[in-house]
């Protein structure tokens, strides 16, 4: 299949997809399910808008999308990365993010200002606690735009300014390491991808073997095609939300942040000290510049993307807590064992309380969180 042909108005491969108005897209949807075995469109649209965001103005956008083993996460970011804004990160040291070597090249100024893949987390949740605490705390304090650090070098005292979205594979098996990030302060937003049916999968990939390295040449044309068509709009930086967008995407974002919001407990389950609810800033710029992403690939309705961003992006058990809450409220007696320290963590938070024997949301917040978790699947 030539590069051409992807885009063709009569191949019947490229026919615009129920609900997206860019021939792009739809196109690249068609080529990715065809060889890949793609359902998750809305998930999928979620990443390329992403990828896309990067050419807008703003703060940098940190997207985790996680999903089974050999489910397509990789192929997707194995496109992206061939555009020529996009750098690679697979191997990540707190080390060579301070950049301490004299003379040496600085990882963080090989990233600055591109669009930062990462295929797989594995070599980053396999380092030790230690190490993994150590660098949490360090990406935090790079994603909120400056990283200081003293050497007994003649470098000295350096500050390393850098801003670069990235897009980071993994699978569910950064959720056991995910409550630590939690109280450092959070910078990610999370997509769950959702694979195709195994057995289909399997078959694709059997057909794909003997010409893989040719398909995977016409995808990354095709996705990198679509980036350049999105660079070459003249309004690219006049994009912007109307304010009944601005105003939805920032409540939901308030409302996110404040359900994943971590609450410490010691050894024992015992609460270490009164949480703090994080403020949904982070969120809200992040969520924005998706939405308009979105925008640039003419979809002009962001809830369905934005809802299902919010979703992954509170901890599942939190999440299931919150589906039994909706469903008029928790018996003390009956609820599932799994959930109990969920549901005394969105006590602290002040998000339920108990009354008649019942866990149920504050009045305050049950319309809004009602109104979120409408749009989950």
């Amino acid at each position: 299949m030539e590069i051409a042909e992807l885009f063709g108005e009569s191949n019947e491969n490229h026919k615009e997809v129920e609900g997206y108005e860019n021939s792009h897209l739809s196109g690249l949807l068609a080529v990715f399910g065809q060889h890949f075995g793609i359902v998750d469109k809305l998930g999928f649209t979620i990443i390329i808008a992403t990828a896309v965001a990067h050419q807008l103005p703003g703060e940098m956008v940190w997207l985790r999308f996680y999903g089974a083993s050999r489910s397509g996460k990789t192929e997707i970011l194995r496109a992206i990365a061939k555009h020529s804004d996009s750098a690679e990160m697979e191997v990540i040291t707190p080390a060579a993010l301070r950049g301490g070597l004299e003379e040496g090249k600085r990882l963080l100024t090989r990233l600055d200002g591109k669009l930062v893949i990462t295929k797989d987390l594995a070599a980053i949740l396999t380092n030790k606690r230690e190490a993994r605490t150590e660098l949490a705390g360090v990406l935090r304090h790079v994603k909120d735009g400056t990283l200081t650090a003293d050497f007994g070098t003649k470098e000295g005292h350096i500050e390393q300014k850098a801003k670069f979205d990235w897009i980071i594979g993994t699978t569910p098996v950064f959720a056991q390491y995910k409550k630590m990030e939690d109280l450092l302060g959070t910078r990610y937003i999370d997509l769950n991808w959702k694979a195709a049916n195994r057995g289909d999968m399997a078959l694709q990939a059997l057909g794909n073997n003997p010409n893989l390295t040719e398909i995977r040449k016409i995808i990354a044309e095709a996705v990198c095609k679509l980036i350049d068509a999105v660079k070459e709009k003249q309004q690219l930086r006049g994009v912007k939300l109307d304010s009944e967008s601005a105003k939805w995407i920032a409540d939901w974002a308030d409302l996110t942040a404040l359900l994943r919001s971590p609450v410490s407990r010691d050894a024992q389950h015992r609460i270490k000290f009164q949480p703090q609810p994080e403020v949904g800033t982070d969120l809200a710029q992040g969520f924005s510049r998706i939405a308009l992403g979105l925008n640039l690939l003419g979809i002009d309705n962001y809830k369905p993307y934005i809802a299902r961003l919010a979703q992954d992006s509170i901890p599942y058990s939190r999440r299931q807590a919150v589906r039994q809450l909706l469903s008029g409220g928790v018996d003390e007696v009956s609820i599932k064992r799994d959930y109990y320290y969920d549901l005394e963590d969105l006590g602290e938070l002040n998000i339920v309380r108990k009354s008649g024997g019942k866990w149920q949301f504050v009045p305050e917040l049950m319309a809004r969180i009602a109104g979120l978790a409408y749009w989950w699947d």
